[in-house]
């Protein structure tokens, strides 16, 4: 992405379009620590910060603050920064794409199932980023610098300072916004995590870039996170491949 938010998105979204696509301080110990999570499909475009009176049914199932110092993000970091494995499916304009982002060590691996085909890329911290069609069984290999890795981290690569939090009362999903930061993201704008607000499980991702409407807003559910796997993470055997 040239560093910049067009390879989160564009790896993570814009494949969508194209079957092909190959060259492209935690305040409370306490919270759940259950690792798989899913989630409904999104109804907007961007989170929706609904006027429902705070007298609704769902009000009192969740203990968290929006003003307070617990942020569930803040846990979620500190249990897997630089080290996870997340599973994700796209929504609205992507929907139904599946997606796999597995970080560690300065190591990193993305890839796209668009019916049924799969690409993927892969930073293994040899200078190189392999970049691989299942579908075409061809593949190429571009020089990477030891930064270029962090253009895969969707859930931590980009994001700054908090901005706010809101509680959706129907769903009981807390919603924290948190600012991009314009040199990874190539622009202004806010990245969204949704928390079941129970179990403080991530159950969803915005991308919203600055002016975001029904056509750029980029949504993600997370079907689970947990720790990396270093099987792929290794230079991919490409003996089957053919090189492009």
């Amino acid at each position: 992405m040239n560093k910049k938010m067009v390879t989160i998105i564009a790896a993570l979204a814009m494949c969508t379009a194209m079957a092909g696509c190959t060259g492209n301080d935690t305040a409370s110990s306490s919270k759940a620590e259950t690792t798989t999570t899913t989630t409904a499909a999104a109804e907007s475009a961007a989170p929706a910060e609904s006027t429902a009176d705070s007298t609704s049914a769902n009000v009192g199932t969740t203990d968290y603050d929006v003003d307070g110092d617990f942020r569930a993000f803040e846990q979620m970091k500190d249990k897997y920064e630089g080290n996870y494995l997340a599973n994700l499916t796209g929504q609205m304009s992507n929907s139904g794409t599946k997606y796999t982002i597995c970080v560690k060590d300065g190591k990193a691996y993305e890839s796209s199932t668009i019916q049924g085909m799969k690409s993927y890329y892969v930073y293994p911290g040899d200078g190189k980023k392999y970049n691989v069609s299942e579908a075409t069984t061809t593949y190429s290999v571009n020089g990477a610098d030891e930064n270029d890795w962090k253009d895969s981290d969707i859930l931590f690569g980009a994001t700054l300072d908090f901005d706010h939090a809101y509680i959706d009362t129907t769903t009981n999903v807390v919603q924290e916004y948190y600012n991009l930061d314009s040199s990874v993201s190539g622009g202004e704008g806010q990245i969204v995590y949704g928390f079941d607000g129970a179990t403080y499980d991530l159950k969803q991702v915005v991308l919203l870039p600055e002016g975001a409407d029904e056509s750029s807003a980029v949504y993600f559910t997370v079907d689970s996170i947990g720790e990396a796997d270093d099987s792929l993470l290794a230079v991919p055997d490409l003996s089957a491949y053919t090189k492009e």
